[in-house]
Parts: structure tokens; C-alpha cells; sequence
């Protein structure tokens, strides 16, 4: 039953991409139509996260399998990641690594459908427990993450990127497709020394990808520009320091530390709220010193320009969180709404703001950041 799905979907691809779109933009403007329409929408988006993941492997091995062209006919290129690379050879190497990742990510994926279910049948002092023991998990995830990647970044996202879009394919060389058919001959055209246990690009691949002996030069010469594409994969994040291992430790814990205090002194209180602030600016000022910076201000590496531009971005939450949301924020935002509501383009975005404002202030990970 699931060799059939797995044919169905690397089959129609492009359709399949084309129901899971739809279906999450029906999960952003569900809130507030219904009675119980926010656990309609989280449960409809949990499951899209859980699916699209597998998806998303299907089409990849399919891809690297050489069944899918693009719509000129040619057969689809899939170029790795520096993302994917990285953890990709951190699951080969470890199993433990592995089923962390899975965990973290099944937790990412469900924790605020969780929370919804807890609060409408069972009320706020368990959904607390609850809460507590969902960041006491991610934390020990994270910190074995953390050991077993060598004391590296621990990256917010652990599942691999999307490889293969379905909009751009054409269609797909045979009909009958087999998870595990993707060889080490043909998983990506990489081969990995006995020895050394590094991988490099097969020359079959470069051929390919340099459509020819005539252009061998010319993408030689692009690789070389581009290091990270054949750098070992674990040298796309550097280790840590002893200052960079404090400050990840740290933003590890940080959300831990704020359900702490929000048990002990309230969600309203500016306690808890600012010791958060106050943990997460010191945990990025370590990191950032203790990190290889160019003359741009950012990390040398791809992975780890990312990261920290991702957890720049996590300040925002503080303005949604109480006590700062409701002496502040929410009043703004409710003048915007009603601005928004009287504008032909803007009201659907006005009408957002409105059905989300109950979410972020009822339910902690919504605005979470962890």
C-alpha cells in the first residue's frame, strides 16, 4: 500500500505540490471562522509538516535516481545543499544523531497542536506540565545534538531541505518507483573513500553537471569559487570554542528557563520576560565572538550566516509576548487591523492580524521561538 502511495506520488508530483500549497494557505485564514477552527487548522498543518517531509525524500530520491526531466526535457540536476550535506553526513555517521533529529523535528512539527489539545480538555495547570516537559525534551535533544555533532551550531530546522521543486518538472521517466532503489552508485553522484570516510563528487556527476568536456573547464572553475561545495561536510560548521559551546548552551536552554519563570511568576510578569531577553542577547554576542567573522560582519559559513540570521529574526517574538504585547503592541496592532479593514488589498491582512491576536496570547508556542 505505502510502494503505491510512494509511486503516486513521484508520479504527480506537480499535483500533489499543488493540494499541499492549498491546503496550507487554508490553515492561515481558518482561525476564527468556526468554533474550534485554530485546532482544525493546527491539526491540518501539523499533518502537512509530517507529509511534506516524506514527500520531499520521495521526489529527492527519485530525482537523484535520474526519473524525473525538467519541462525542456533534460534530466533534473540535484545539487546538495551545504544545509543538507552536513546533516546528511551527520545521520550516516551516527544512528543516535539520527532519531534525535527525527524526535526534535516531530516535536517542532506537533508542539503547538499539543498545547491546543491540552488547554481545551484538560485546562491551563496541566497544559503548563505539559509545556514544561516539551522544552525539558528539546533540550536534551538539543544538547545531544550538540555532543554529537562535535561541539557545532545546532541549527533551528534538522530535517533536510526540499532538493527537488515539483513545479519545475516535467514528467517522470517510468511509473513504478522503489524507495530503494537509490544506490551508492547513483545517490547523488558522490562516492565516499574507504579511508578517509570524506565524500567527493563522481566524475560522472562533474560531466554531467558541466554538460560536457566543452564546459569541464568552466565548472571546474566554478567549484573552485564555491569551496563549500566540495568541502568535507563536517567543515561546514566550525567547532565551538569554549565562549561559542556557552552562549549555544545558553540559547539552548533560554526557552526552559522563560517556562520557569512564567510558572513561578506569571505569564504577566516582566520577570521572566526580560531574563529571557537578557539570555538570548548574551548567548548571541558569545556566539558571534567566538565565530570566524569576514569583513562583512557575518560567518564565514553558509550554515552558520543562516542560523544567526534566524535567530536575529526570533527577537520579534518578544513583542508578541506578554507582558510587552499587552502593554504595548496589542493596541498597535489593533489600530492597524481596523486601518487594514477599510482597504480593498489590505483587509484580508487586517482580518489576520485580528483571528491570530487570540492565539499569541493564549497559547505559549505560538510565540515561542524555541
Amino acid at each position: 500500500m505505502l510502494q503505491k502511495y510512494a509511486n503516486f506520488v513521484v508520479g504527480n508530483a506537480s499535483q500533489v505540490n499543488s493540494i499541499e500549497n492549498g491546503l496550507r494557505m487554508l490553515t492561515y485564514v481558518l482561525p476564527g471562522r468556526f468554533a474550534d477552527a485554530e485546532l482544525a487548522s493546527e491539526a491540518i498543518y501539523t499533518l502537512l509538516s509530517f507529509v511534506g517531509v516524506y514527500h520531499d525524500g520521495l521526489l529527492a530520491k527519485a530525482a537523484k535516481s535520474g526519473l524525473y526531466v525538467d519541462r525542456q526535457g533534460q534530466p533534473v540536476k540535484v545539487d546538495s545543499t551545504p544545509f543538507n550535506r552536513y546533516h546528511d553526513q551527520l545521520s550516516r555517521d551516527s544512528d543516535l544523531y539520527r532519531v534525535a533529529t527525527l524526535l526534535l523535528s516531530g516535536l517542532q512539527f506537533s508542539e503547538k497542536l499539543i498545547e491546543m489539545i491540552i488547554v481545551k480538555r484538560f485546562g491551563e495547570k496541566l497544559r503548563w506540565k505539559i509545556v514544561s516537559w516539551i522544552e525539558i525534551t528539546k533540550v536534551v535533544l538539543r544538547l545531544n545534538l550538540l555532543q554529537l555533532s562535535g561541539h557545532r551550531m545546532v541549527t533551528g530546522a534538522v530535517v533536510p531541505e526540499r532538493m527537488v521543486d515539483p513545479a519545475m518538472l516535467g514528467t517522470t521517466k517510468q511509473t513504478n518507483f522503489d524507495e530503494d532503489m537509490l544506490t551508492p552508485e547513483n545517490a547523488g553522484g558522490r562516492w565516499r573513500g574507504n579511508r578517509s570516510g570524506l565524500e567527493f563528487k563522481s566524475v560522472r556527476d562533474i560531466l554531467q553537471n558541466s554538460e560536457g568536456n566543452a564546459n569541464l573547464g568552466l565548472y571546474i572553475a566554478g567549484e573552485m569559487r564555491d569551496p563549500e561545495g566540495v568541502a568535507p561536510a563536517q567543515s561546514l560548521v566550525r567547532r565551538y570554542g569554549a565562549l561559542g559551546l556557552a552562549g549555544e548552551i545558553l540559547f539552548i536552554i533560554r526557552p526552559l528557563i522563560y517556562v520557569i519563570g512564567i510558572r513561578k511568576m506569571g505569564g504577566r510578569d516582566w520577570k521572566p520576560w526580560a531574563l529571557s531577553l537578557l539570555i538570548e542577547l548574551a548567548s548571541r554576542q558569545m556566539v558571534r565572538t567566538d565565530l570566524h567573522i569576514d569583513k562583512k560582519g557575518q560567518p564565514e559559513h553558509t550554515i552558520e550566516r543562516e542560523e544567526l540570521s534566524r535567530r536575529k529574526w526570533l527577537f520579534l517574538y518578544y513583542l508578541l509576548r506578554s507582558p510587552f504585547f499587552d502593554r504595548f503592541t496589542e493596541s498597535r496592532l489593533t489600530r492597524a487591523a481596523n486601518w487594514c479593514g477599510n482597504k480593498p488589498l489590505l483587509s484580508l491582512l487586517g482580518a489576520l492580524i485580528q483571528d491570530y491576536k487570540p492565539l499569541w496570547q493564549q497559547y505559549y508556542f505560538y510565540t515561542a521561538g524555541s
